[in-house]
């Protein structure tokens, strides 16, 4: 690989600025794209409603979670990994597509078969059963453009355009899906439409695949030398969104348990305005992975410095939350939920509290992520979890929905200084090299 090579992949040029300035000008590709699929998602939410009815629509949505959730087992970290890897000069990403794919439809294929044939004691309606079977295609689809998708998404220059392709392709389901009702198709159709917008995405990476990465292919045997590795480096991500999983369910699982259930709906009102307030963050950690894990090869210190600016800007717009979440947090839950939401402003106050530590922590995983350290975001994580459920043992009986977002605070603070001690050395974990 030549010199000016190794300094462009990625289209990330050297130096502070640049690194800072491509990461802001891909939260805002990513923000406008959420925003985009958001309005687009809640379109295709009034097309299937308003056609399908209160029913068949519960149907849908019961075939797409469960393609979703084949998705997301079958993901076995790729998603991550294969984003920072893609990023890293001297990367491979037909070797890493080759062998992520390999990997993914090994287990979505089998789960798609167990799928098939336990549609009929999921649902006993046939339209329904017919449906849950077409949906485990879906969830293959998905799978496998999941890969395309990761390895795109780690080239900056390109991101833009390949966010703007996937959304033009949610709009096309879309059309399609109001075409496909009004001549008067059911779920499998609906289904169906869903399969075959997933298999252009697929063409789509395909085409454009060339102009990204340039010519080139894996020989079948440096993928098989190379399967157990990709796996090995991918499953410490796969444990990371257990982990995070776990964490955002922990809170209310712990509520309906100890508390009554009002307490469990004022915390769920005030979580949902802390998660509107993380949408431009997860925007901005979304654009820094490739950012930063194409500068910490190419120089680490300067990636240190980039995530350190990075961290202190985060820091600044948290405490702009808290300090609104204190003035307003009563009018606010009153405004969007009802009167009835009011005696949820305190549990809003500590949710935006917590987003301090919080995003702090988000913002050093992400780094630790582009250090090649993912088994350290793990270690670390899954203690918030502990912390997060001893403390909320002890605090929710007493303060009910208050007490669980104390929790979810103290246990973001109790890692926030040992997270930041962690430097990310020695990195383990590089670039898939060529396997001879």
């Amino acid at each position: 690989m030549s010199d000016r090579r190794a300094r462009s992949v990625g289209g990330v040029k050297a130096g502070r600025v640049s690194a800072l300035a491509r990461i802001a000008e891909l939260s805002v590709a990513f923000v406008c794209s959420n925003l985009a699929r958001a309005a687009i998602g809640f379109g295709l939410t009034l097309v299937l409603g308003r056609g399908l009815g209160a029913a068949r629509f519960g149907g849908w949505i019961l075939c797409t979670t469960w393609a979703a959730t084949l998705t997301f087992i079958a993901d076995l970290g790729f998603g991550v990994l294969l984003t920072r890897d893609g990023a890293r000069p001297g990367a491979q990403p037909p070797l890493l597509l080759a062998a992520s794919l390999a990997w993914r439809l090994a287990l979505a294929i089998p789960l798609a078969l167990v799928l098939i044939v336990a549609a009929p004691r999921l649902a006993s309606d046939g339209e329904l059963i017919r449906g849950l079977r077409a949906a485990s295609l879906l969830g293959v689809a998905g799978a496998a453009y999941g890969c395309f998708g990761a390895l795109l998404r780690s080239q900056p220059r390109w991101l833009p355009r390949v966010l703007g392709m996937e959304t033009a392709w949610l709009a096309a389901q879309v059309a399609a899906s109001w075409w496909t009702v009004h001549a008067g198709g059911g779920i499998v159709r609906l289904v169906a439409v869903a399969v075959a917008v997933q298999g252009a995405q697929i063409l789509t990476a395909v085409a454009i695949w060339r102009p990204v990465f340039g010519a080139g292919a894996a020989a079948p045997r440096e993928v098989r030398a190379a399967l157990v590795t990709t796996l090995r480096r991918a499953l410490p991500f796969a444990a990371s969104g257990l982990v995070a999983n776990l964490q955002a369910r922990i809170a209310p699982l712990m509520l309906g348990y100890l508390a009554a259930p009002v307490e469990l709906g004022w915390f769920t009102a005030a979580s949902r305005v802390g998660r509107v307030a993380r949408l431009t963050p997860q925007a901005i950690f979304a654009g820094a992975l490739p950012v930063l894990s194409h500068e910490y090869a190419r120089d680490r210190a300067e990636a240190r410095r980039v995530s350190r600016t990075l961290d202190r800007a985060l820091a600044a717009a948290a405490a702009c939350a808290v300090v609104v979440s204190l003035l307003f947090a009563a009018p606010l839950m009153r405004l969007i939920f009802g009167a009835s939401f009011a005696p949820a402003a305190p549990s809003l106050m500590w949710v935006a509290i917590g987003l301090v530590p919080s995003l702090s922590n988000s913002a050093r995983k992400i780094f630790l992520y582009a250090a090649g350290a993912e088994s350290v975001v793990v270690r670390w994580s899954a203690l918030a979890v502990v912390l997060e459920g001893a403390a909320g043992a002890a605090l929710i009986p007493a303060l009910g929905s208050v007490g669980a977002a104390i929790s979810a605070a103290l246990a973001e603070a109790a890692i926030l200084m040992p997270l930041r001690k962690e430097s990310g050395e020695p990195v383990k974990n590089r670039a898939l090299a060529v396997v001879n």
